[in-house]
């Protein structure tokens, strides 16, 4: 919002996680409680809708509400590195590792459903694995060698 408001040619987005956004309380991100109720397919839309109203609102009348372009993920950011797991594993300098995303990748139909529960959502699957795995460093590390 800040930067919306210093910069009037900025444009800014999210990428944010839907499963791991809260539905309650003080912390709730906007929309997601009545997401929650909708089809699968249109979960995120949703958010992203209520999100686009919300700070659309802060930033008051004449804002053009092209400036903010929410992005809700629908699954952990670790999932859409399971998309190809030997450059993961290479991108991470982890070559060892890259039979064992594979394993954990062959369990599913597809990466977007290892995001199975908070216990075993695929980036605790990563930790227990790469110990020290640090999301920003290794994520963007193994990003860009997926490409």
């Amino acid at each position: 919002m800040r930067r919306l408001k210093e910069d009037r040619e900025s444009i800014a987005t999210t990428m944010v996680d839907y499963y791991a956004m809260p539905r309650f309380g003080s912390k709730a991100w906007p929309g997601r409680d009545a997401a929650a109720a909708r089809p699968f397919p249109e979960k995120a839309a949703s958010v992203e809708n209520a999100l686009s109203t919300d700070v659309g609102n802060v930033m008051g009348h004449g804002f053009d509400r092209r400036r903010f372009i929410p992005f809700v993920m629908m699954h952990e950011f670790e999932a859409l590195l399971f998309s190809d797991c030997r450059r993961f594993a290479s991108g991470i300098d982890r070559l060892d590792l890259a039979d064992a995303f594979q394993r954990i990748r062959d369990a599913f139909s597809n990466p977007e459903a290892i995001d199975d529960s908070p216990d075993t959502a695929p980036s605790k699957r990563v930790a227990a694995l790469v110990p020290g795995y640090q999301k920003p460093l290794f994520g963007i590390l193994a990003a860009l060698e997926i490409g």
